[in-house]
């Protein structure tokens, strides 16, 4: 016992760091559900001292140097890789400005509070600040825009309906969520207009369109809050008074949108980012580290389900487009030009703690009834995708592929199983390949793509505790994980003995 004692602690850093919340901060919100919840905490929070906007003393550039300046005085930006740096307190540094992450458009332009709010305001390399436009936050899945760090171009939105979007990073996705969730409750007495309803729509409640809802809540599971959210919070909280509850207590989207609308909101005893105890969901039994979990599902029968279609040469740019009539993505250049080099590259997988993977897809090919279907199209995988297919590393997949037609189209088979467990432990992007010349000009459809993996099962097991409840891991959102520390990399609340700590592995 001893010796996995001192091996469970080895693995673990105690955080110590957390938000500072005024006692009775929350107590108005006790009690509350719902629509209900979110009307208690935009009360709460509703009221800020908020600078004066722009440069110099006082103004939201001052309060930059204080919420966004790293130690070096590197400015942190949200939108871009670019390096800048302040030069003094108040000072704007070349090539940034003030970024709405809620656009101004969206309340009208008017110059209130919202305008002035340095929890929705963040600096922002000009280029990428002028491409996002006044676009509501989304998933882009045909990428018009992209320095490496932010894409601009259109996704769904309800209903399936293509719209302007701006998609940030993996690691700025859980900030920015609960950005957006901050204003809409902070900010819920205002009239939506503009690009905003494609978003929003002018209601207390739940104000967020359902698409919205999806996306901000998956975002927010997927990049919990981390020190730096935290720190930040503090900051704007000491220069204009009121906190931002979504990073106080990272589940709270659940209680007003999510799963958990039908428990009553208790701040004294919920997820916090400190490490309070037990979410207000039963949790579910521990995942049997054996079976596969699903890490990427696409059909592909209305959209491109999340893979973003990126030509580095041909036309039209969407070589890869949706096909509703045969539910799945196809690429074929006959009619686009014939001579195209098109990429349907997947979201980031992330596989960091997983064992084996397996791919799995249906496709079909068109019209190449002498060219052997492999030595046209490519199934490939990258551990540094980047945004830019040119830039990465790709290694060949081999899919099972169709037999020759003897004309028209294939039916569609299956690729087979594809081990991916090389790059089990990594984050990884895949992508379809597309390649036509005037010689060699036919088509591709995929449909039903599935990837699967297992966890690994190396993880440590928590020692015996005199413990009526048993001991117990969750993720930082509140998810029930099991009684084993996994050996990926995160923040995770454990209940040992009766008590309840916040552990960081690194």
């Amino acid at each position: 016992m001893k010796r996995i004692t001192t091996l469970f602690a080895s693995l673990l850093i105690v955080v110590t760091a957390g938000a500072v919340i005024p006692p009775g901060y929350y107590d108005a919100a006790t009690g509350k559900k719902k629509a209900n919840l979110k009307t208690a905490m935009h009360e709460i929070i509703g009221k800020a001292n908020v600078l004066s906007y722009g440069s110099g003393q006082n103004h939201t550039w001052w309060g930059f140097y204080e919420t966004d300046r790293m130690e070096n005085n590197q400015v942190r930006d949200r939108y871009s890789n670019e390096v800048f740096y302040f030069t003094s307190q108040g000072s704007v540094p070349g090539g940034m400005n003030i970024e709405h992450s809620f656009a101004k458009s969206w309340w009208g332009g008017g110059k209130n509070q919202a305008y002035q709010d340095i929890h929705h305001l963040m600096p922002c390399q000009t280029k990428i600040n002028s491409s996002k436009s006044n676009y509501g936050m989304g998933k882009v899945t045909t990428v018009k825009t992209s320095n490496g760090c932010t894409k601009v171009g259109t996704g769904p939105g309800d209903n399936g309906k293509i719209i302007n979007l701006w998609e940030p990073a993996d690691q700025w996705k859980g900030d920015f969520a609960r950005v957006y969730m901050y204003m809409v409750t902070c900010y819920q007495n205002l009239t939506w207009t503009s690009e905003a309803l494609n978003s929003l729509d002018n209601n207390q409640w739940p104000t967020f369109k359902p698409w919205a809802i999806d996306v901000i809540l998956e975002w927010s599971r997927q990049d919990p809050v981390d020190e730096i959210e935290v720190e930040r919070n503090e900051k704007v909280f000491g220069i204009q008074g009121n906190r931002n509850p979504f990073i106080d207590f990272p589940n709270l989207g659940r209680y007003i949108w999510g799963d958990s609308v039908d428990y009553a909101f208790d701040p004294s005893n919920t997820l916090t980012s400190d490490g309070a105890i037990i979410p207000p969901v039963d949790p579910e039994p521990p995942v049997n580290p054996d079976d596969p979990e699903t890490m990427l599902e696409a059909s592909f029968a209305t959209s491109m389900n999340g893979f973003t279609a990126i030509t580095l040469w041909g036309e039209p740019t969407d070589m890869w487009a949706n096909n509703s009539q045969y539910k799945c993505i196809v690429a074929n250049a006959f009619n686009k030009g014939k001579v195209a080099d098109a990429w349907a590259v997947s979201p980031t997988i992330d596989l960091t703690g997983k064992g084996s993977a397996t791919l799995t897809f249906e496709h079909a090919t068109g019209y190449n009834t002498t060219a052997s279907a492999e030595d046209l199209f490519t199934v490939c995988v990258s551990t540094d995708f980047d945004g830019v297919p040119g830039d990465a590393t790709w290694q060949t997949l081999t899919p099972d592929f169709p037999d020759l037609p003897s004309k028209g189209f294939t039916s569609f088979v299956s690729s087979g199983e594809l081990d991916l467990t090389a790059f089990a432990g990594q984050k990884i992007t895949l992508a379809f390949r597309y390649q036509a010349s005037e010689q060699r000009c036919y088509a591709w459809e995929i449909k039903d793509l599935k990837l699967t993996a297992t966890s690994k099962t190396d993880g440590v097991e928590l020692p015996d505790a005199d413990n009526a409840t048993g001991n117990a891991v969750y993720s930082i959102d509140g998810t029930y994980v099991g009684t084993r520390v996994p050996s990926r990399k995160g923040i995770f609340l454990v209940r040992q003995g009766g008590k309840m700590i916040k552990v960081m592995n690194r």
